[in-house]
């Protein structure tokens, strides 16, 4: 396979040639100098966009000059350190256990980029069969565009974990071709690709190029991987329950689906004029992805475990008992125990379960005898939940996608006033509006049964109370008033 030749700049290329000429301590050094004399520190931040991007790919492409080199060092590394005899290897004589080890004292990085270091290593470097007879690299097209600085670290470890489960299953010649065309589309000059392809744009190609060498090849994968499929309960750590999932890929592809549909970009505007939009654009959700997700998923949980579909534990839905002291709670200050968690909670989760899920008041002497058992409180029926459904439509706070089914319902009138369990007190809102509705500067009011909402400052300082509701028939009676209106 013939390679291109470098359109970079000569200093680039010089710097590449003298990396491959002589290799010491001391040239390298040398070179590592001239690099700071000739780039000194903040230099790009002068550049305009196009000379910017010129030399980052410039600098990018002397890069992989390095990263060949320390490549072919954590192989011959590796090599050294297995021997026949362990305690004679390299890494054992320095002290180190194996040659990652080794790598990461005199490297100092880290031990995930010694091990991907040997890996690449083992598949493209040349090894001596016998003295002075060299034997080709197993991805000898990757070997060259690496050592030639045509492909860095990343892509070639795509091409490279691409190819290789197919090894032992796919014909050589098609082994080869799957090789020199990823080469290709990693440089370039594939006629499949429109231009060079990034890093992960290979690792795709390379999935394909695996399915069609090995077509059964992911049988015995699914095998292992339904064998391994869990979802861990998790432990209590720093304030959180953290656990681990496996989850076959078509699960997980559903669920990806699911946080697409509903963390989908949507800015409400109906409170902002252009420039208030313009100021909160970035700032429409302050939560990271992830946090998103979780409550996506809180709201998944809720909304499953409100149903008819769970089964009954001895005879009754669900339910997640937590236990709080009266006058803790009379004093809006303590704590109180989630036993489904085994975990303490603050008086802002007591406030905020109570609000959604009720409460009932059980009194226990100091014997630890119950004495009182009062009739739970502050749950909305069933009947009450479907009619708040139908006239809210989904969260009511704007621009949240979350549907009306996944929805808590909030007392309006909270219960130190005294607020009723009616369908007058209570609007929906998802599990992280509700968790939130205190902090962030999110008003609602009831004008005649109805739910009215004001937006926070950030939004607008001037914006007056409106109706809330998402209700598609409340909607389009709405729209049929202001049509009568004009």
């Amino acid at each position: 396979m013939s390679f291109p030749t470098s359109t970079l700049d000569s200093p680039v290329i010089a710097a590449g040639s003298m990396l491959s000429d002589g290799l010491t301590s001391d040239s390298l050094r040398s070179i590592a100098l001239q690099l700071v004399e000739a780039v000194p520190p903040r230099r790009v931040q002068g550049l305009g966009d196009d000379d910017l991007l010129d030399v980052a790919g410039a600098i990018e492409h002397l890069g992989r000059y390095v990263d060949a080199l320390r490549v072919e060092a954590a192989a011959e590394i590796s090599e050294r350190s297995l021997v026949v005899c362990r305690a004679e290897g390299l890494a054992a004589r320095k002290g180190c256990r194996n040659a990652a080890e080794l790598i990461e004292r005199v490297t100092r990085v880290s031990g995930a980029t010694a091990v991907r270091r040997i890996k690449l290593g083992q598949h493209t470097r040349t090894d001596l069969a016998e003295p002075g007879m060299p034997r080709a690299p197993r991805f000898q097209y990757v070997a060259d565009a690496l050592e030639t600085g045509l492909i860095g670290v990343d892509a070639a470890s795509a091409i490279v974990a691409g190819i290789r489960p197919a090894l032992h299953r796919g014909t050589v010649e098609g082994i080869r071709a799957a090789e020199e065309e990823l080469v290709a589309a990693a440089i370039g000059t594939s006629d499949l690709v429109p231009t060079a392809c990034t890093a992960d744009e290979v690792r795709q190609q390379a999935m394909v190029w695996q399915a069609y060498l090995d077509p059964d090849g992911m049988e015995p994968v699914e095998r292992r991987a339904w064998n391994a499929r869990g979802f861990e309960a998790g432990t209590l750590s720093g304030g959180l329950v953290r656990g681990r999932f496996a989850l076959m890929p078509e699960v997980a592809a559903k669920l990806n689906r699911l946080f697409d549909a509903y963390l989908s970009p949507r800015v409400t505007t109906e409170f902002r004029t252009a420039e208030e939009q313009a100021e909160v654009d970035a700032e429409a959700d302050p939560r990271t992805r992830d946090q998103q997700r979780h409550d996506v998923v809180a709201a998944m949980v809720d909304h499953y475990s409100r149903s008819d579909e769970p089964p009954t534990i001895g005879g009754a839905a669900p339910t997640v008992l937590v236990t709080v002291r009266d006058t803790d709670l009379e004093a809006n200050h303590g704590r109180g125990h989630i036993d489904g968690a085994k975990s303490d909670v603050s008086m802002t989760t007591i406030r905020h379960l109570a609000c959604s899920g009720g409460l009932q008041f059980v009194s226990i002497d100091a014997y630890g005898s119950i004495h009182g058992l009062g009739s739970p409180q502050r749950c909305f029926t069933s009947a009450q939940r479907r009619a708040i459904i139908a006239r809210d439509g989904g969260c009511t706070i704007p621009g949240c996608s979350i549907p009306a089914a996944w929805c808590e319902i909030h007392h309006v009138d909270p219960a130190e006033n005294n607020g009723p369990t009616h369908t007058d007190n209570g609007v929906l809102l998802c599990w992280f509006h509700h968790r939130t509705i205190e902090t962030s500067g999110w008003q609602i009011k009831m004008i005649g049964g109805a739910p009215h909402i004001k937006p926070p400052p950030w939004i607008s300082h001037s914006a007056s109370w409106r109706p809330a509701t998402k209700s598609p028939t409340m909607l389009i009676d709405a729209v049929e008033k202001r049509m009568l209106r004009c």
